[in-house]
């Protein structure tokens, strides 16, 4: 289509430039053609002189038009490219349009759509500083607090004025290591989202993953993980093995932190549900019927540094969670899609290839 429009635009130069070559060579022939028929004396030198003259200046004056009448909409158009390389995106009023500006058409056309899609472009860029500098901010935060538990609690431990029982002294371990295990996450997180970033082949580390077993693993794991929320959980198998290869810590992660987050982000007394088929892909659907998400949140969802919480909500996490899992689905040439309305739940429905058993 978009070569088309190229040779569309070929054509039409072609065309124009053909009519108006017609039209020059009547505008020459005026004078002579008047000459000869008109006045009908083929021996007046002097007129002959005044004609030549007249076909002269027929010819530069048509020739001047003919440069306005091309040129002019091009300036139109060099001041639009002006106007758009400042960044101003804006689509000005159209003016009063020469019957020349038709040729250009196609070019304005495509103008006006380079300007829409530069200004989306401009609101995107922007928004995504905004995401980066309160990701930035909200990090360093959740590095901060984890560190400064620990920091307390081993001067706590190592402080010469106080004798704590063995019991307290656990207790004090037991919040470092709680703290040490959030930090080695965060840490992860960046680890994973700087390895997709430089277009990591996870094919490179290819093994069979039974994706049915795998998924039962992390539904066993994650729903054993203490809280203090009471959720039920339910898993509907498909009946039979599925196959796929590539990483399987990659995978496992896509799920853990789809099916956490289900927890994390719900009130207790959630249903959550994991459902998996064989269709002309495998087909994993992970749904619950807690508060949900407004389409702000879906929108951006899977944006990197998109924390998902208002600034009065406490949020431990990176922002980096559901983009890298985007990223690692997409990588083992996958989709995810997600629904939600507030107050009726979330539904993730994630699809992989899969291989037959060999």
């Amino acid at each position: 289509m978009k070569h088309w429009k190229n040779k569309k635009l070929v054509i039409q130069f072609t065309l124009s430039f053909i009519l108006h070559q017609i039209l020059l060579m009547l505008v020459i022939a005026i004078p002579g053609v008047f000459y000869s028929y008109l006045l009908q004396n083929p021996d007046n030198q002097t007129m002959i002189t005044v004609m030549s003259l007249t076909a002269v200046a027929c010819y530069f004056l048509y020739c001047l038009f003919y440069g306005y009448y091309f040129a002019r909409p091009m300036y139109d158009v060099l001041n639009r490219i002006e106007t758009l390389s400042n960044g101003e995106y804006l689509i000005p009023k159209q003016k009063k349009q020469f019957l020349s500006s038709r040729v250009y058409q196609d070019v304005n056309t495509n103008l006006e759509s380079l300007s829409v899609t530069l200004q989306e472009n401009e609101k995107k860029r922007e928004e995504f500083d905004k995401l980066r500098q309160e990701w930035a901010a909200g990090v360093t935060h959740d590095l901060k607090t984890p560190l400064s538990y620990i920091s307390g609690y081993t001067d706590i431990l190592l402080s010469e004025k106080h004798t704590w029982s063995d019991e307290e002294k656990n207790e004090f371990l037991q919040m470092i290591k709680e703290k040490s295990k959030h930090m080695e996450e965060l840490i992860s997180d960046l680890s994973i989202a700087f390895r997709m970033d430089q277009s990591l082949d996870i094919k490179k580390r290819s093994e069979k993953i039974e994706l049915v077993e795998l998924l039962r693993r992390v539904l066993a794991e994650s729903a054993n993980t203490p809280s203090d929320k009471e959720n039920s959980f339910e898993f509907v198998e498909c009946g039979e093995p599925i196959y796929m290869k590539g990483d399987v810590q990659l995978l496992k992660r896509v799920f853990t932190n789809l099916i956490v987050n289900a927890i994390e982000h719900n009130p207790s007394g959630t249903l959550i549900k994991i459902s998996i088929k064989k269709e002309a892909q495998a087909v994993i659907v992970i749904e619950d019927n807690g508060k949900g998400m407004d389409s702000y949140t879906v929108s951006h969802l899977f944006d990197r540094y998109y924390r998902g919480t208002s600034t009065e909500t406490p949020t431990e996490g990176t922002g980096l969670g559901m983009a890298i899992v985007q990223q690692i689905v997409t990588a083992f040439e996958g989709s995810i899609d997600v629904k939600s309305e507030l107050n009726h739940g979330t539904t993730f429905m994630v699809k992989l290839p899969y291989v037959e058993e060999c």
